[in-house]
């Protein structure tokens, strides 16, 4: 070798680490890879075992097939697969695994011990593996199958272990592969046991099945039906109804022959049928299953298997796009549109030579809608908006008067329109200058200068550092504010509220200050204030409210492990939960304002922002379920809000700490100057 040569082969372990930074970022990693070669394996049972999610231990034990001693020792060299014995198997594949890197990438980041054993053997194999080198081999007495132990992963890669995440967000990841894996097989009895304690117990089934012993029984009566069969291609599972949408996608299940993928286009194309079903922030639930021809696919892009390729992905993405829709069809639109009837228009023969008769309509002469409603309707001379002009029953059977011709009608009708012209603006009038007292109303007066400021606390908000952390004012609370039913009565400082202070949009709050306008998102300042609270509140402080009856809720596994874990904080914060055992829980109270109606609705979204919040690993777990609470309590986006409710949240806003961001990292109010109003309009 030429003393100047700069260029170096890596020894095998060392290329072998290197590869496990791809193929075995974190435990779930190797979880999912030995889940993969079990089923591959063709085992009917299947059980993991995780200690401290996956650092100290993962164990996988099937069922299946087994290895003999000369396979146990080989299947742990780098690209060595029983999967492919050619590269035209590449264009063909049907296996979870084929590229032969898991377990040589495991074994060198790890201490690896395999039991395995075929059906016609007396005595399996054992194998002890640490750091890629084999330091033990014998004969041994085990069941059929195969046994990997994958002990203290990273042992020899500390900087690689550092960088895990916290034993709560590590097993999450793992709960999730364990649940595609699961999906993707119901026929498949799957056990799951975290540190010694078993989670699931997932009898072999069908997909509805085993979606409701994942997910919990309460998606039993969400999910719909998927089928479309074309030649070659097969779309198949389910859906959730529109009203049971989630934030985030972990609902969201996408197989390619049963290979649990993430495809941005087809996902798309789901989330495209829901369009206008579901509210925007929430994400429809899917569990659905595509059945291509294996070489009309590729899955060998990464490492990972997660990203594919199709050859013809807009003929599935319309496929996707329609099955959707007519799922959606069938199941939510029923009543006004049967699709599993016949849509075809009723005809019925008419002679050669037939000609229709000229339609005729009929229409009373006389007929005035601004004469004889007003007095039924009871308010002088205000026209009867509410009422039937045209004399078309409710039900939609007309009454027409026969021998009035339409012309005379029409102007009839122009003669009334005329005569009562006058009398509707004097009424419309009257109703607008009754609504511009009303809070929602924009009232432009508003905007003058010379009028005194609503509230210390606002006239304070303005001057705001940029930055600052908190805010000193004096807002007064909702209970400082007079009630009164007369709005035209009302003190002037009341009618100064009213007017400086309303909503646009039923998103946003305006209010004026000295040097210009503040305008704030109500439900992002509503989540500052909640949350705020909740941090400040001692246990047993916040208000809540007895069900009328004790509400029994059903969860996942995982979900009632989080719950499990929230309970008692929860309970503190004006919850009173109770755990029934199993997945099941009861809700005897909840905090003030929520409805009873809501409950399992509310948990569920509570649980997802929760662990959101642990997968960002953000704040401790009190921060991170008080930032979860505040976003399901929080006043919604298009919710129109009364005047002393605005007044609250403004005056609560400014007098707390940090009111100029949310919990969830969201800017809470813009102040627009009086220069960049006048810039508006190109005044200097």
């Amino acid at each position: 070798m030429d003393s100047n040569s700069i260029i170096n082969i890596l020894p095998e372990f060392v290329a072998n680490q290197i590869a496990a930074g791809e193929v075995v970022n974190r435990p779930a990693s190797a979880v999912k890879e030995l889940l993969e070669n079990a089923v591959d394996a063709g085992a009917t049972e299947i059980e993991l075992h995780t200690v401290d999610a996956g650092r100290t231990l993962i164990q996988v034990v099937d069922n299946g097939c087994g290895m003999n001693a000369e396979d146990a020792q080989r299947c742990f060299l780098p690209h060595a697969t029983s999967k492919l014995s050619s590269a035209e198997d590449l264009h063909h594949i049907r296996t979870m695994g084929f590229r032969g890197e898991a377990l040589a990438s495991i074994a060198a980041v790890a201490q690896v011990e395999l039991r395995t054993r075929q059906k016609d053997s007396e005595l399996g194999t054992k194998i002890l593996i640490e750091g890629g080198k084999i330091i033990a081999k014998e004969a041994f007495a085990c069941p059929p199958g195969s046994c990997f132990m994958v002990k203290n992963l990273y042992f020899n890669t500390p900087a690689r272990r550092q960088f895990l995440k916290s034993e709560e967000v590590e097993y999450r990841y793992i709960e999730e592969e364990f649940n595609r894996i699961a999906l993707a097989h119901p026929e498949i009895c799957f056990s799951l046991y975290r540190n010694n304690q078993k989670i699931y117990f997932l009898e072999s089934g069908n997909l509805k099945k085993r979606i409701v012993q994942l997910m919990g029984k309460a998606f039993e009566s969400r999910i719909l039906k998927v089928s479309e069969f074309l030649p070659d291609i097969q779309l198949s599972g389910y859906i959730c109804s529109p009203e049971y949408s989630v934030k985030g996608r972990s609902k969201q299940y996408l197989f390619v022959n049963r290979r649990h993928v993430r495809h941005a286009g087809l996902s798309n194309a789901v989330e495209k049928a829901y369009q206008g079903l579901i509210p925007e922030g929430k994400n429809p639930a899917f569990f659905l299953f595509l059945e291509v021809p294996p070489e009309s696919i590729d899955v060998n892009i990464h490492p990972t298997k997660t990203e594919i390729r199709f050859k013809d992905e807009k003929m599935l993405y319309g496929l996707m796009l329609s099955a959707i829709k007519h799922a959606l069809g069938l199941n939510q639109m029923r009543d006004s549109l049967d699709f599993e009837s016949s849509q075809a228009l009723p005809y019925s023969y008419k002679p050669q030579g037939y000609v229709p008769p000229v339609p005729k309509v009929s229409l009373h002469e006389g007929y005035n809608p601004f004469e004889n409603n007003s007095a039924e309707a009871g308010n002088g001379n205000r026209p009867d908006f509410g009422a039937n002009p045209s004399g078309m029953e409710r039900g939609g059977n007309s009454k027409p008067e026969a021998g009035i011709p339409a012309s005379r009608q029409n102007d009839a009708y122009r003669q009334a329109y005329a005569a009562n012209f006058a009398l509707m603006q004097e009424n419309l009038q009257a109703v607008s200058m009754q609504a511009s007292s009303a809070p929602n109303q924009l009232c432009m007066d508003c905007c003058k200068e010379n009028e005194a400021e609503i509230e210390q606390a606002l006239i304070e908000g303005e001057d705001l550092p940029k930055g600052s952390g908190s805010i000193e004012n004096k807002g007064r609370d909702l209970a400082d504010i007079p009630e009164s039913s007369d709005r035209t009565n009302n003190s002037p400082n009341e009618k100064e509220k009213q007017v400086r202070i309303f909503q646009i949009f039923d998103s946003y709050i305006v209010t004026p200050l000295r040097s210009g306008i503040a305008i704030i998102d109500q439900e992002a300042a509503s989540e500052r204030i909640i949350y705020n609270d909740y941090l400040s509140h001692k246990e047993g402080s916040v208000h809540s409210q007895s069900t009328l009856f004790p509400q029994t809720v059903e969860f996942s596994a995982a979900d009632s492990e989080l719950l499990q874990e929230m309970r008692n904080d929860l309970n503190s914060l004006g919850w009173s939960i109770e755990w029934l055992g199993g997945n099941s829980f009861m809700v005897n109270a909840m905090p003030a304002g929520v409805q009873e109606s809501r409950v399992q609705e509310l948990l569920e979204n509570l649980i997802v922002s929760y662990t959101q919040q642990l997968l960002h690993a953000k704040g401790g777990r009190w921060e991170n379920i008080a930032t979860a609470l505040a976003r399901q309590l929080a006043v919604k986006h298009g919710t129109p809000l009364p005047a002393e409710e605005l007044y609250y949240i403004a005056s609560r806003l400014f007098s707390g700490i940090q009111p100029e961001i949310s919990p969830s990292g969201k800017k809470v109010f813009k102040i627009l100057s009086e220069k960049e109003v006048n810039g508006f309009f190109g005044i200097d």
